[in-house]
């Protein structure tokens, strides 16, 4: 559906693939921009939501890389409370 795909699309140039957005929210929240991408993936694996595969390709190295993060936070966390 054409509604949900501009939805979609807009969430996806908003949050994760304009850079400068995506730096902000990545390093305030990296577990909210990591449930943006997851979202946006979801939306398309359920077929909610058509786009390129390139797009796509980016949201999985965007996923991937805040997934890296984010255990890098949670590792020196737990470093530091030992």
């Amino acid at each position: 559906d054409e509604l949900g795909n501009f939805v979609f699309d807009q969430a996806a140039e908003r949050y994760a693939l304009d850079e400068e957005v995506a730096e902000k929210l990545r390093k305030s929240n990296p577990e909210a921009f990591k449930n943006v991408i997851r979202r946006l993936l979801e939306a398309n694996g359920r077929g909610m939501w058509e786009t390129s595969d390139d797009v796509l390709d980016k949201l999985r190295e965007l996923y991937n890389e805040a997934d890296d993060v984010i255990e890098q936070v949670d590792v020196s966390f737990k470093q530091k409370t030992k």
